[in-house]
């Protein structure tokens, strides 16, 4: 069995990713006007100006992707606030809670991760848009959901040494993208980048650009061929590869946290690194089949005939193709025993 204890391994990086990726807001946040309910699960209600902050939050890239696919934003991210709703629920079923005391280590350990001291974490903050007693609701929500999941599907999942066997022979499913709500990037999927040389006096101005190139590449100009006309960094002749096959596990922590939140071939908002506007996407690292031996066929072969990282990939693939399939169907269970009424 994997160790999928919850832990607070998954929130490295945490101040960026909360920051550039969707949060689940909490009725807290919600404006305290006269609102309009949009739905209710079970007892609780979701109103019109939470959905609307929430869809703030959404990344663009995530947006232009849901209405490609030809689906509703709204409906999208309406669904994704019920589906945490009924998260919240089941956790106070089992009795599951967060302390502050937990909430002020995971914020230390934030700043430790970015080097940030109090006043500069704070400065950060307001530079978002946000503030404190925000990003503290927003990290609740993540620890929580880290436990629940935890409890309920991750300590549950068993890869066998057989199936791993089997799935670098080529047999049995391959991951899908976009496979939960903050999952993303695994530590030895592959980063490209694009690099547009910057200044202060410049950042608008090229921030402009780099949404522009963005635009091209989510309307069909492939990452490679964008890196070649457009990058003025490492990585322009080689498809945007910054050198040695650059994984998400051996960036600085700051740019692991948008990559590790990236699926494999979405692209990054344009980050401003001060002296360059960057723009990240990632390649999925999934081990290929081996041919089979002239004097042994596929069904002789053990697992001594494959590394110990092409062991590790491979388990590390196939818990999430494990965990997308029990997370679906655990709350496919928690939506039929609940109550939930959409009036959108």
């Amino acid at each position: 069995m994997s160790d999928c204890r919850p832990s607070l391994a998954g929130l490295t990086g945490t101040l960026l990713s909360i920051l550039l990726t969707a949060l689940i807001l909490t009725p807290a946040q919600a404006a305290t006007t006269t609102d309009r309910i949009v739905a209710q699960v079970n007892r609780e209600i979701i109103t019109l100006s939470e959905l609307e902050a929430q869809m703030k939050n959404v990344p663009q890239s995530q947006k232009d992707a849901i209405a490609q696919a030809g689906g509703d934003i709204q409906r999208e991210v309406l669904n994704l606030l019920i589906e945490q709703e009924l998260i919240n629920q089941d956790a106070k079923r089992q009795g599951i809670m967060v302390t502050e005391q937990e909430i002020d280590e995971a914020v230390q350990s934030i700043m430790e991760e970015n080097k940030l001291n109090n006043e500069q974490f704070k400065a950060s903050l307001a530079k978002s848009g946000t503030n404190l007693a925000s990003f503290r609701n927003g990290l609740k929500m993540e620890i929580l959901k880290n436990k629940i999941l935890g409890l309920r599907i991750m300590s549950k999942i068993v890869v066998t040494e057989a199936e791993i066997t089997a799935y670098l022979n080529g047999e049995g499913p391959r991951p899908e993208p976009g496979l939960l709500p903050g999952m993303g990037s695994a530590e030895d999927d592959r980063v490209l980048m694009i690099f547009l040389a910057s200044s202060p006096a410049q950042v608008n101005k090229v921030m402009a650009k780099a949404r522009q190139i963005k635009a091209e590449i989510e309307g069909g100009l492939a990452f490679s061929e964008a890196a070649s006309r457009y990058s003025e960094g490492p990585g322009r002749d080689n498809g945007g590869d910054p050198g040695n096959n650059l994984k998400v596990g051996e960036l600085q922590p700051q740019l692991q946290a948008v990559a590790r939140q990236l699926t494999p071939g979405q692209v990054s908002e344009p980050l401003n690194g001060g002296q360059a506007v960057l723009l990240l996407t990632t390649v999925a690292a999934a081990p290929q089949p081996r041919a089979a031996s002239p004097s042994r066929s596929s069904k002789d072969k053990d697992q001594t005939e494959f590394s110990e990282s092409e062991r590790a990939s491979a388990r590390r693939q196939l818990e999430q193709i494990k965990l997308r399939q029990k997370y679906e169907t655990w709350i496919t269970e928690l939506k039929a025993k609940a109550v939930v009424r959409i009036s959108l």
